[in-house]
């Protein structure tokens, strides 16, 4: 059996195992699996069955769509940058869409204007900003340039945000909350969001991955190949912008996925894009699954936001990548 074919296999399988403890992990109320089993037409259906149905079973979903999302998304970015580095938190990207949404919500920009779409221009401002002076537009320049820049402007937009929580303090309340990352207060309406924006991702990955494996080989020899550089990054800048606004929209700033997931799903099948992209999505699914439900573990009863616990694992795991050559 290919080595792809069975670690795929083992993290779909893990993740089912995952998503099972997440509907029944550290409950106010006793929950166990057999309660669950009438979701999927097993035993009769009780009241237990259905605080299931309506508040565990969306949260999960929507960290499997969330965090499939940052892993895939982490996996495009380093595929067209050639940096493994690169993710949306590390390159301004989700602070980027953080302030964007902020602004919106808060007031300070008076505009109607929904807010996905507000996270996605943010998002797409910082990481045009972060491109423009990393410099990456040219094949000649640092990769180390690349991920200062895009450290810079999180760092920026981190601050700016905090900024128009104390300008617009009476109606920042829930920004501030949000701005924790956590799952919590997540519905079936945030599922139909993500799963949508979930397919046309999955659309693009497909659609550019093999492409990816010649941009690994180079700019001159992808061009030499045959690959138009400029739409292939344009529509992953779209893609990408998209699916971090629309995750930053349900759930607020979660990082450190996108960084993770591509550079062990490369560890586990190597650098073919056409299986790093839907493992690194299945690894980011379960990385934030495991987040959230670690983070109802830590203070049990009260909850921990799964961002504060993807960024205790993903701060180490950055550092473990920097002191490699790049």
């Amino acid at each position: 059996m290919p080595r792809g074919l069975i670690m795929t296999t083992g993290t779909t399988l893990l993740g089912v195992v995952l998503f099972a403890w997440s509907l029944i992990a550290f409950s106010t109320f006793p929950l166990s699996i057999t309660q669950a089993l009438p979701l999927i037409g097993w035993g009769e259906s009780s009241t237990m069955t259905q605080i299931i149905a309506q508040i565990r079973v969306p949260r999960a979903l929507c960290a499997v769509l969330i965090g499939g999302m940052m892993g895939l998304c982490g996996a495009l970015m380093q595929g067209i940058t050639r940096n493994r580095l690169a993710s949306p938190a590390l390159m301004g990207v989700t602070g980027g869409a953080s302030l964007g949404l902020a602004l919106v919500s808060s007031g300070v920009i008076a505009l109607p204007i929904a807010p996905p779409l507000a996270a996605a221009t943010g998002g797409a401002v910082a990481w045009a900003l972060v491109m423009t002076l990393g410099a990456s537009w040219s094949p000649d320049a640092a990769r180390v340039r690349l991920i200062l820049a895009g450290m810079t402007m999180a760092a920026l937009c981190a601050g700016l945000t905090r900024l128009v929580v104390l300008l617009a303090e009476e109606r920042a309340l829930g920004v501030l909350n949000w701005l924790a990352g956590s799952l919590a207060n997540t519905g079936y309406a945030d599922v139909r969001l993500l799963a949508v924006t979930a397919l046309a991702a999955a659309v693009l990955a497909a659609f550019v991955a093999a492409r990816l494996n010649i941009v690994a080989l180079g700019d001159e020899a992808a061009r030499a190949l045959g690959i138009s550089l400029v739409p292939l990054r344009l529509a992953i800048f779209a893609g990408g912008c998209l699916m971090v606004g629309v995750t930053v929209t349900v759930t607020g700033p979660i990082a450190f996925i996108g960084l993770i997931a591509p550079n062990v799903a490369r560890l586990m099948v190597g650098a073919d894009y056409r299986l790093v992209t839907p493992l690194s999505a299945l690894l980011g699914a379960n990385l934030l699954l495991a987040s959230d439900i670690a983070a109802r573990w830590v203070a049990f009863p009260s909850e921990t936001p799964a961002g504060a616990i993807t960024a205790l694992i993903g701060a180490p795991f950055f550092l473990f990548l920097a002191r490699r050559p790049l």
